[in-house]
């Protein structure tokens, strides 16, 4: 049964958004005392020739810098923590451009179970981090210190990201205790940009295959003591798959004023988008026709705005400063599933999330001692409405009895509440070594009601106490290295817990009801890591990392399109992760990557699986889809001729193979290791800009993801049979094939 508890407390929240609304007027006050907008050089806005200096390649921080807060993205060079500093220019365009920007990082591949480009799923360390509801999720994503991880079930929405907006991306690997719930692998933060003193126009078109046109609109500047920025971007495309089509629109618009002690700005994002999904297919199918759908007619439409408002201010002369940001957040989803031997499934679902963070940095002093400090706290409120339909369809023409005339067959709200307080300080011992040590308490409170069966309504609350502490030390020749011990905890998600019985497996996208209670995950993490730059332009980087997990909730598949959230009870993450970068003579570049990821069960766990009579996974076994060995390898060129910069750059990704879902004990044959090359070229001139993106320059023919699954359609093109019963096969999605995406842009 779920747990029940008492009422929570609206005082406490009025509390905190009063002190975070007074932080930001002292802010606006003290903008106005004195406007210190200046020119800052950008080489993109300028109207001069381009730098001959080369792009730089993808890499990453030295292990010791971290991000300082959570709500800038400033650098604290002692805090041992590992961070990836990930490249935004040069990303091929499209839907899903965050995805792409992150899978070039060392330990990162992506997988498609969703049959469309602009919603892949990423795995890092072992974690997933997806935009599909009923994948258990990892990480953490943070837009401008604002978590964007939806809360109904923790997923990210890649297509919903402004990434033509962001001027800074890190990633920042395992537990931290800045960032909260769900930062098991690593969160990801987002900077966006301001407008500067010298203006922006900057427009650009794109043109690809399978009828995708795309492109965007960037206005910035400084106008009356205020920098503007905006965006408006949009895509069209039919999709490589049949009925795939996906159409997005997105506009994100930025206000703001610096001062000498204070900082505000007001951020609007509104997006829209409708993508059809073809998931996976049977593989016979995929050998006659890789391109087949094979339950035509899935779509996910999202529809976004957020709102968000954030400032900081200069407390005296020491060097402290208080930041505070709070946020509105409403994003209402409609998604269509056609389900084989089911019912089709039509779910609405509304999230609507307000809430705010505030934190003082605070340089003091122990002693003869310098200590950086921050502490913080944040309070979030999110209400989600459920309403689930069943559809008749081709492969039923009945409904469930529990649905009422209009085929509704859920109908549910849960009015979840997250608070946190967080401290971290970093103690200098002496010039080359440094600790830190941080703690975070988080309380999470899920009430669930099933509005049609209140019944099966309660409630379940979670708290935990996560600490971290670290060494950093600094050694002669620009060798530095760090070692670190943290914890980290994921509460479960409303949706896992109102669909954990295995005796009532939830057809997708999910079914609600009153079952068994799910443990929250806890991990303990341990991991060292060094970087050396024997000379300039030259970086060598080295981690090992290991991490214990204790009660992971896994989704677990009791046939086609239906399944269960349970814990398990043990499992381990472990690896080590190598890059290195050298920037040749003559504008030449160079970079590679190698990790080695070792995600295992680490006990007896017996999980449903479409395999009949599927054998339980042991101590060692792996985990589905976690490939353990990944390598990436770039060499690029930049030249400048007169005031023309040619800029070249071919890359190649390779990945292991990985099992499939489904089998878990590793007894089945998994999928084939893969590797695909990309090139980009691109003319800049002062004014325009014309590039050529090749994504699968080779046009290998290749499968991301697999499940195994009943399929009653038989062989393609397939005839539905009912009670002819259905062959158990392996389901595959298909990699992307060769794809030439050109790129003109013009800018003043």
């Amino acid at each position: 049964m779920i747990r029940v508890g008492g009422r929570g407390s609206g005082v406490g929240g009025a509390l905190g958004f009063a002190f975070v609304l007074l932080l930001i007027a002292s802010s606006a006050a003290s903008a106005q005392q004195r406007d210190t907008t200046r020119a800052v050089p950008d080489s993109t806005a300028q109207r001069r020739p381009p730098t001959p200096s080369p792009r730089p390649a993808p890499h990453r921080l030295p292990p010791q810098v971290v991000t300082g807060t959570r709500l800038t993205a400033a650098a604290d060079e002692k805090t041992p923590a590992q961070v990836d500093v990930v490249q935004l220019r040069g990303v091929a365009p499209g839907p899903a451009a965050a995805a792409d920007a992150l899978g070039r990082l060392p330990g990162v591949s992506l997988f498609d179970d969703q049959g469309s480009r602009a919603q892949p799923s990423l795995d890092l360390r072992g974690f997933t981090l997806s935009p599909v509801v009923g994948v258990p999720q990892g990480v953490s994503v943070f837009l401008d210190g604002v978590r964007v991880n939806e809360p109904d079930a923790q997923q990210v929405h890649f297509d919903l990201l402004p990434m033509e907006a962001v001027e800074r991306a890190e990633l920042v690997r395992g537990p931290a205790a800045l960032f909260g719930k769900n930062t098991l692998a690593g969160a990801l933060s987002l900077t966006t940009k301001r407008g500067e003193a010298t203006p922006v126009l900057d427009a650009r078109a794109e043109v690809g295959p399978y009828a995708y046109r795309g492109g965007h609109f960037i206005a910035s500047g400084v106008r009356g003591g205020f920098d503007e920025f905006l965006l408006v971007r949009g895509s069209s495309e039919d999709g490589y798959r049949v009925d795939t089509p996906a159409r997005t629109a997105s506009a994100f618009a930025t206000i703001g004023r610096r001062g000498d002690s204070g900082d505000v700005a007001l951020s609007l994002l509104a997006a829209r988008d409708r993508i059809g999904q073809a998931g996976s297919l049977p593989e016979s199918w995929m050998a006659a026709n890789p391109r087949a759908n094979y339950t035509l007619g899935d779509f996910f439409a999202p529809d976004l705005t957020h709102v968000a408002l954030r400032g900081e201010h200069a407390l005296g002369g020491g060097g402290a400063r208080l930041r505070g940001n709070v946020f509105a957040r409403r994003n209402a989803t409609e998604q269509f599933n056609v389900n084989v031997g089911a019912p089709s499934t039509r779910a609405f679902v509304t999230s609507t999330s307000r809430g705010g963070t505030a934190e003082l940095s605070l340089p003091t002093w122990i002693g003869a001692l310098p200590l950086g400090l921050t502490v913080g706290g944040e309070l979030a409120r999110s209400d989600v409405a459920y309403r689930v339909f069943d559809e008749r369809s081709l492969y039923a023409d009945t409904l469930p009895a529990d649905c009422d005339a209009r085929g509704l067959c859920e109908n549910a709200r849960v009015n979840q509440t997250d608070a946190a307080l967080y401290a971290q300080g970093t103690l200098t011992l002496f010039a080359p070594l440094s600790v830190t040590a941080a703690a975070r308490y988080d309380y999470v409170r899920v009430p669930f009601r099933d509005l049609s069966t209140p019944a099966n309504g309660g409630t379940s609350t979670f708290s935990r106490v996560s600490p971290r502490v670290g060494l950093n030390l600094a050694l002669p020749g620009d060798l530095r290295g760090f070692a670190a011990l943290g914890s980290g905890f994921r509460a479960p998600a409303a949706l896992e817990l109102a669909c954990a019985r295995e005796s009532a497996p939830c057809p997708l996208p999910f079914s609600l009801g009153d079952d068994p209670p799910l443990a929250p995950v806890s991990l303990l993490d341990a991991e060292a890591g060094f970087d050396w730059e024997p000379r300039h332009g030259i970086a060598v980087e080295a981690t090992v990392y290991r991490a214990d997990v204790r009660h992971e909730i896994v989704f677990a598949a009791a046939r086609n399109a239906a399944g269960f959230f349970q814990n398990v009870d043990r499992t381990r993450r472990q690896g080590v992760e190598l890059s290195a970068t050298a920037a040749l003579g003559g504008g030449a570049r160079v970079a590679a990557s190698y990790t080695y990821t070792d995600a295992t069960y680490r006990g007896t766990v017996l999980l449903a699986s479409a395999i009949e009579n599927a054998d339980s996974a042991r101590v060692g076994d792996r985990f589905p889809l976690a490939p353990a060995h990944r390598a990436t390898l770039s060499a690029g060129l930049t030249r400048a001729v007169r005031s023309t910069l040619l800029d070249g750059e071919l890359s190649l990704r390779a990945v292991s193979s990985q099992f499939l879902r489904g089998d878990e004990a590793n007894d089945r044959a998994p999928l084939a290791g893969y590797a695909v090359a990309a090139l980009r070229l691109a003319v800049e001139r002062p004014r325009w800009t014309i590039a050529a993106d090749v994504t699968n320059l080779f046009d290998r023919r290749y499968a991301t993801f697999g499940v195994y699954g009943a399929n009653p359609l038989g062989a393609y093109p397939g005839q539905y049979s009912p009670g002819g019963g259905a062959s158990v096969e392996r389901f595959l999605s298909p990699g992307y094939p060769r794809a030439v995406t050109v790129t003109v842009g013009v800018r003043r």
